[in-house]
């Protein structure tokens, strides 16, 4: 009973990202490429919004919550959120001197989604045993979004609008009724859990912004099926971001943490993954040996990123940073060196060194931890 449930509430949570999988499947089909096209930077431009304001509302206090009260985390998260928005108040002018049609008609829609957001927690609904739906609610903007690019591919920004406000205004009516009243505040102890969060929030921020832009210039600068095999492989590794976040917020809410579901079900995602990029290198003409290193690749970095979210667990805020930094630079390195070379697979190579770098750090700082508390043992 318990795994139909665990499947059901997947099957939830994956409802908005597989909605926008199956719309880009579709444009491109049908040749529809500026769709395509559209559709992606306006998914991109509210993901990145939600997500930066939203600041993981659900995960980030399952992780803090023996830490830090109830009442302190929603105070530092209406601290964290005044503080995204005068930020983004900042911005609007720049957003309005490069593009200032879609600012201009975007601006109210996502003002008032965001105000109706301010107070909303998806820990309010996770606490419920919501969390599924919480995820369905939190990323709903991408079903709207992905119906008006079916019926209409040219995706304007007020389509874009509309699908922000009025999956907002669901969110806020189904909080009301799921998650209850708002629990109470405190102007007293806050400051360490909202630095906590902008630690956290900082180095998702890093990996999204880093993330995003390895597959555009990896898309804009190369030509031909290895570069194209290189983008499907780590797409396809990471379409599944949200499902393992969904089990992450699921363990966390037990009496007794463990990473043990998550981990389950990031091994049948790489399973699936390594089936299709496996699948996908024939037609593209590539031989079987990419296949192992790309597989290996992908393997590596899910393998860092959940030492990285186990650095977070232990509050080791400085190890993740570090070692989230580490890759980056690394990586980018490698799409320096690709770009001088016309060789893709020196992005691969020094990539992968640098999830090697944060796996060795992960067992040297975890073998010196545990050979602490052995010699602390009575």
């Amino acid at each position: 009973m318990r795994v139909a449930g665990h499947i059901a509430g997947l099957a939830l949570a994956a409802t908005p990202p597989g909605a926008l999988f199956l719309a880009q499947s579709w444009l491109v089909a049908t040749g529809q490429t500026d769709a395509v096209l559209s559709l992606a930077k306006y998914a991109g431009l509210l993901g990145l919004i939600f997500f930066a304001f939203d600041g993981s509302s659900g995960l980030i206090p399952a992780m803090l919550r023996l830490r830090h009260s109830d009442a302190v985390m929603r105070s530092a998260y209406l601290v964290y959120r005044a503080g995204i928005a005068a930020l983004g108040l900042a911005m609007i002018p720049i957003a309005l001197h490069f593009a200032p049609a879609d600012t201009a008609t975007l601006l109210p829609f996502l003002t008032t989604a965001l105000l109706l957001r301010f107070p909303l927690l998806d820990a309010e609904l996770d606490r419920r045993g919501f969390q599924h739906w919480a995820m369905l609610l939190q990323n709903g903007w991408m079903l709207p979004l992905c119906f008006g690019a079916v019926l209409n591919p040219e995706i304007s920004a007020e389509t874009a609008g509309h699908a922000a406000f009025w999956s907002t205004v669901v969110l806020a009516t189904a909080h009301v009724f799921l998650a209850g009243p708002y629990q109470r505040s405190t102007k007293a102890n806050f400051g360490a859990a909202l630095i906590e969060i902008v630690t956290v929030m900082g180095a998702q921020g890093i990996g999204q912004l880093y993330g995003r832009a390895v597959l555009f210039v990896l898309g804009a600068s190369f030509s031909g099926p290895l570069p194209a095999l290189i983008i499907y492989a780590k797409q396809a590794f990471n379409a599944a971001g949200l499902l393992v976040t969904y089990l992450r917020r699921v363990e966390l809410a037990r009496r007794r943490p463990s990473m043990g579901l998550s981990l389950t079900g990031q091994a049948a995602i790489a399973l699936v993954s390594s089936i299709l990029v496996a699948l996908a290198a024939p037609m593209l003409g590539l031989p079987h040996g990419f296949v192992l290193v790309l597989i290996a690749w992908q393997s590596l970095e899910k393998l860092s990123a959940t030492a990285v979210y186990d650095f977070q667990l232990q509050n080791r805020h400085r190890l993740a940073l570090a070692g989230l930094c580490n890759t980056c630079v690394l990586g980018l390195a490698g799409l320096a060196l690709a770009l001088g070379k016309t060789a893709p697979i020196l992005f691969v190579t020094l990539e992968t060194l640098g999830y090697c770098v944060v796996l060795l750090l992960w067992f040297a700082t975890n073998r010196s931890r545990r050979a602490a508390e052995r010699a602390a043992r009575p």
